[in-house]
């Protein structure tokens, strides 16, 4: 869990700063909310207090026009009104009304909404500029004599005005009104003190009423608001005006046909929504930065507490490592002394030795195996070197120990620096190679009797290789002497039978037939003149001079060595008359006579037409002679021993087996080479290699 949070400390802090951020603006807006519903509230209060306030203003102006609606002069103005006298004496009673009752203008209408008489209190007041005189003729009609209050607006003036009329009856119906202009100022006044905006309008939607913003609010102005609904599902309007947000509440007056519109200014609310959020920030963040020391200090006692049992397994590891390995482990002080040794090592030199404040080089033997420990052992006292130095030099240095009985034995010494904190030491490590050394000399004593049972073997096989050779060899004598004697005994038979035959012939005188007998004589001495200068040629070598020979020569005089034995081969030669290796010429036509002379023997055993095809591959400093006949061929197994002398598929007394073997040797003569193989139709093929000329 520590080290998962020490890895991932970036991703909670991370994660922490987008939740308080997260939840500031979350209790921002339920702040907000809280504060708009209540504000909304509020307005709805205000409002009414608004509503009863203006009924209360207007309940002192409607019943002053009806208190001159029965006036005699009023009367006999309205059925003479160009009489002079009545108009003045009806101004002044006019400007009289005016200053008792506080109004603004009291005036005197026609029938048709003209102006027939004023206080002339408002001097700058146009009646025109306010309403028309037919909206004014119409109302009177439609009225018949009730309450009438009536709204005008000077669009140029940004300005409204209020008629309360009454109507005027005489004799002959509806004579006029009288108009008082009341003054709703002082509610401005009363509502200015507020932060807050409020807009009345007419039965028009007409502006005739605005705190603070009579020159800011166009004729449209409520076709803008944007609608709202609150966490409580009350439904309301925002309407911004100069950068500000304000909620706008209204409500309508049914008599009047006018609408009090509330603006609830909201910067406040969004302030205070910020300052609550941001209150409530802090108190998170506290509260999380609160958590987060907890947290890290639970964390440290926490890391405290697993170091010190990483650091207690560590070296309780270490002990039992120490304690069961299998190797004398000793540690030395900076001068060289020991100061601890493991169970392997008190094995090593005896349970009850007395290691620990004694020097090592009191149990190194002055010997010539220990001189270079001795000498940095030595060296330790008197600080003359330093420990790396002769610690690389020490690394598996063999050396002779001695046990507290007296007794050495051989181990492997290893010296090793060591550092911790501000202390120097060095660890030895020591490893008994008593068995070792034991199973080497038994090694060595178990080589030397091998060598000398391998050294006996290999007379005893060289006398057996040698007896095998010269009975190989007298059983290829014997084999050619029967050869030799069954090739040999077949002519000099006939030379015996021939001889007496002429001693016959002689005897009778027949001349002419001892003649043809000795002819017969002769070729049977012929044949074993060829017989013992064949197995000349396989005995000796003759050096001979080579040079540059025309392959297609030799092919040529060859084949006509061969005289009539070539008449029915079919011939495919694929060279020409500057193809030339470096050959004899007569050992190069022997090797194409035994070859040509083969294949028409073997052809003639299976009585088929021989076919010879010779053909040349060009390499860089050599040329390869390939000859392939349509022959049997010859057997895989038996493919290795055909260039051996003697060697032959044919029965006793068709051949030798030496023509092939000779070849070889001629080729090897000319520093060429004469192989067989087959080729992918299984057709036996001779290779003929030699140097290119």
């Amino acid at each position: 869990m520590i080290s998962q949070f020490r890895k991932h400390r970036l991703f909670f802090l991370t994660f922490g700063c987008t939740l308080l951020t997260l939840l500031f603006f979350g209790v921002n807006t339920i702040a907000y909310q809280a504060l708009i519903i209540d504000k909304h509230s509020e307005g709805q209060d205000k409002l009414l207090d608004y509503v009863i306030e203006l009924r209360n203003e207007l309940k002192n102006y409607h019943i002053l026009p009806y208190a001159l609606a029965d006036n005699p002069t009023l009367l006999a103005f309205m059925n003479n009104p160009k009489d002079q006298v009545l108009t003045q004496r009806l101004q002044r009673q006019l400007e009289d009304l005016t200053h008792v009752s506080k109004t603004q203008d009291w005036f005197i209408l026609s029938a048709q909404g003209d102006l027939l008489v004023s206080s002339e209190q408002s001097p700058h007041f146009n009646l025109d500029d306010y309403f028309s005189k037919q909206d004014l003729s119409n109302v009177l009609r439609e009225q018949q004599g009730e309450y009438i209050l009536v709204s005008g607006y000077n669009p140029k003036k940004y300005q409204s005005a209020h008629l309360v009329l009454a109507p005027v009856y005489t004799k002959a119906g509806l004579a006029g009104a009288v108009a008082v202009r009341i003054n709703v100022s002082d509610l401005i006044e009363r509502w200015n003190l507020f932060d807050d905006l409020v807009v009345m309008t007419d039965q028009n939607s007409l502006i005739f009423l605005a705190s603070k913003l009579n020159r800011l609010l166009v004729s449209n102005w409520l076709d803008n608001p944007t609608d709202v609904q609150f966490l409580n599902n009350t439904r309301s309007k925002i309407y911004h005006l100069n950068d500000e947000n304000y909620l706008l509440q209204n409500v309508t007056l049914d008599d009047l046909k006018w609408q009090i519109h509330y603006l609830s200014n909201l910067k406040g609310i969004q302030k205070k929504a910020q300052n609550i959020a941001f209150i409530s920030l802090g108190i998170f963040a506290l509260i999380f930065l609160f958590w987060l020391y907890r947290r890290e200090r639970s964390l440290k006692i926490a890391s405290k507490l697993e170091n010190e049992i990483l650091i207690a397994n560590s070296a309780l590891r270490q002990r039992v490592l120490i304690e069961n390995t299998h190797v004398g482990l000793l540690q030395l002080t900076k001068r060289g002394e020991i100061s601890f040794v493991n169970p392997m090592g008190l094995r090593y030199f005896g349970q009850r030795a007395e290691l620990n404040s004694h020097y090592l080089y009191e149990f190194l033997p002055d010997c010539p195996e220990n001189q270079i420990a001795l000498a940095f052992i030595r060296s330790l006292q008197t600080q003359e070197v330093a420990g790396n130095t002769f610690a690389a030099n020490l690394l598996e240095q063999e050396v002779v120990l001695q046990k507290e009985n007296g007794q050495i034995f051989p181990a492997l010494l290893s010296v090793s620096s060591l550092e911790w904190s501000d202390s120097q030491g060095y660890l030895v490590t020591l490893l008994d190679i008593s068995k070792r050394k034991r199973a080497e000399l038994n090694l060595l004593d178990a080589n030397t009797r091998l060598e000398e049972r391998v050294l006996e073997r290999t007379k005893a096989l060289e006398a057996a290789q040698k007896e095998l050779l010269r009975t190989e060899k007298l059983a290829a004598i014997g084999q050619m002497s029967t050869a030799i004697a069954h090739e040999l005994n077949q002519p000099l038979t006939g030379i015996r039978t021939l001889a007496y035959t002429a001693e016959l012939l002689l005897k009778r005188q027949d001349s002419e037939q001892a003649l043809k007998t000795l002819i017969d004589l002769e070729s049977l001495v012929v044949r074993m003149q060829k017989l013992t200068s064949e197995l000349k040629v396989l005995a000796y070598r003759r050096p001979e001079q080579l040079a540059s020979t025309s392959i297609k020569s030799s092919v040529e005089r060859a084949i006509e060595s061969l005289g009539d034995d070539v008449n029915s081969v079919q011939w495919e030669i694929a060279f020409n008359d500057l193809d030339a290796v470096i050959a004899e010429p007569t050992r190069l036509e022997r090797i194409f006579s035994n070859l040509i002379s083969n294949s028409i023997q073997a052809c003639s055993e299976q009585k088929i037409t021989p076919s010879i095809k010779i053909s040349l591959e060009t390499h860089d400093e050599q040329i390869t002679i390939n000859y392939q006949d349509n022959g049997p061929g010859i057997e895989s197994s038996q493919l290795t021993h055909i260039f051996e002398p003697f060697f032959t598929t044919k029965p006793i007394g068709k051949g030798l087996g030496l023509g092939l073997a000779i070849s070889a040797n001629l080729a090897k003569d000319m520093n060429g080479l004469l192989k067989a193989s087959h080729n992918n139709d299984s057709k036996l093929v001779f290779s003929l290699t030699l140097l290119k000329a």
